[in-house]
């Protein structure tokens, strides 16, 4: 929430933001909010600090000004959820969900002001095919992630993350007014930094050898291990930047590397943190592997691996980090 109340006072010239008229609104969106507190969070701080800067304003627009909050994730979110345990009684927005993939269109031409999207661009739409493709160099074996994987593989991650964050930014690009601002909170690893010296990389690699282990005792087919990948990929600080430098829709405003807690305050023990990795993707590996898979097996073999983990023994050793970005739609001519 910090990025939000330091860049919008600093980066939005309120006199210039596109409103409807006689009645105005301004429109703000979460993409891939889920089911947490975070969104209603966001969604307010943004809410908050514009009332703040409109307070002093003594034009007859802004005093009848409204908000409107709009909820987006995939339409299997459970919104019910979201908004019966988060959303406040009480509140100075309204509020709607708007269920669909945020890599493409979801509301209509130049009707949306404010954009924020935290932990969830590094979500793929899809697997990139030809790592599943055992002719291919990229084809990746019995690893379910690009961790100490050929080049080949990382490559094809990495090109896939650079076409969806492309579809990203295009479809709210034609949704957004001109001057909009989006807010974004991406999950990455440090430049020069391998994959399996972050702690992201390392335990999702523990996931993948459980998945072998239960193949090769005849649990699980071999088969279906080898055609199971994770649509996600973490980019460096430079890649992230050349990505959306090549859209022409956005300016930079600012990019800040966050550094999060060590493992061993945020998850003090294996069951916990094996808890967290099981209820994100749980339903990828329940869809996957169907009831061939026995989901408690899975995670009690990877919380006795974290228990002798290197990444959980010495957390100081590894870097989990995520990268805080402002984006500002250029204005209309600019794009001319």
């Amino acid at each position: 929430m910090d990025m939000i109340k330091e860049a919008l006072p600093t980066t939005l010239d309120l006199y210039h933001l596109p409103l409807s008229s006689p009645n105005p609104i301004i429109r703000i969106a979460d993409f891939g909010c889920s089911t947490g507190l975070t969104p209603i969070q966001a969604i307010e701080t943004i809410v908050q600090c514009l009332l703040d800067l409109i307070k002093p304003i003594k034009e007859p627009r802004f005093r009848t000004l409204e908000f409107q909050a709009i909820f987006s994730d995939l339409p299997t979110n459970d919104f019910n959820t979201l908004f019966t345990n988060h959303l406040p009684v009480r509140r100075c927005y309204y509020a709607m969900a708007a269920p669909g993939s945020f890599h493409g269109r979801l509301l209509p031409t130049a009707s949306l002001h404010f954009a924020y999207s935290s932990c969830a661009l590094h979500w793929l739409s899809r697997v990139p095919q030809e790592i599943l493709d055992k002719s291919s160099r990229a084809w990746n074996g019995e690893r379910i992630y690009y961790v100490n994987s050929p080049a080949g593989v990382v490559g094809a991650y990495s090109a896939q993350f650079g076409r969806d964050m492309e579809m990203f930014l295009s479809a709210r690009a034609e949704e957004m007014v001109s001057e909009g601002l989006i807010f974004m909170v991406v999950p990455g690893e440090p430049d020069l930094v391998h994959d399996s010296q972050t702690t992201l990389g390392s335990e999702l690699e523990l996931l993948g050898s459980c998945l072998v282990d239960m193949a090769n005792e005849g649990i699980i087919s071999k088969a279906k291990v080898e055609s199971f990948n994770l649509p996600i990929y973490f980019p460096s600080e430079k890649e992230l930047k050349q990505v959306i430098s090549r859209n022409e829709f956005f300016h930079i405003e600012r990019i800040q590397t966050l550094s999060h807690l060590k493992m061993h305050v945020a998850f003090p023990t294996p069951e916990s943190r094996s808890l967290c990795l099981r209820v994100a993707l749980e339903g990828l590996l329940c869809h996957h592997f169907g009831n061939e898979l026995i989901i408690d097996d899975l995670f009690h073999r990877y919380s006795l691996k974290v228990a002798k983990s290197l990444f959980f023994l010495k957390p100081e050793s590894h870097e989990s980090i995520s990268f805080s970005v402002v984006l500002k739609r250029k204005k209309s001519e600019e794009n001319m």
